[in-house]
């Protein structure tokens, strides 16, 4: 075979290794959340703090904030509250290490797939 052949039919092999051939075949997957801060305490009613959602995904492994898609809750909402954006504000009552979490699904497109979960702690102080 002469070389320019050999080289076309490399090529062509490589050509379609690269665009034919599937990859691994699967999907994205959510595997963690990790809530910012994870503690937090609030010195009397109407203070705020501001979480961040950090999601772990495999396939291919990363990670990046998902604070805006994930949905929010307070254990204790007379405590503190949580909106959709992650920012708690702590009401007239007082507590110690109320569950704050943050829910998503393993594939954000597909509402029936596991969910997973993050959860972090708020304690408010009475003045």
């Amino acid at each position: 075979m002469k070389q320019g052949h050999l080289r076309l039919v490399i090529l062509a092999a490589i050509a379609l290794a690269v665009f034919a051939l599937p990859s691994c075949g699967f999907k994205r997957k959510l595997v963690s959340i990790d809530i910012i801060p994870n503690a937090a305490t609030l010195g009397g009613p109407g203070l705020k703090v501001q979480f961040k959602a950090i999601g772990n995904y495999v396939h291919p492994p990363d990670s990046h904030d998902i604070t805006t898609t994930v949905t929010w809750e307070s254990a204790a909402t007379q405590v503190v509250t949580i909106d959709q954006t992650g920012l708690a504000t702590s009401g007239v009552a007082c507590g110690d290490n109320i569950t704050i979490t943050a829910t998503g699904h393993s594939d954000p497109k597909d509402s029936s797939s596991g969910i997973v979960i993050g959860t972090a702690a708020v304690s408010v102080t009475c003045p």
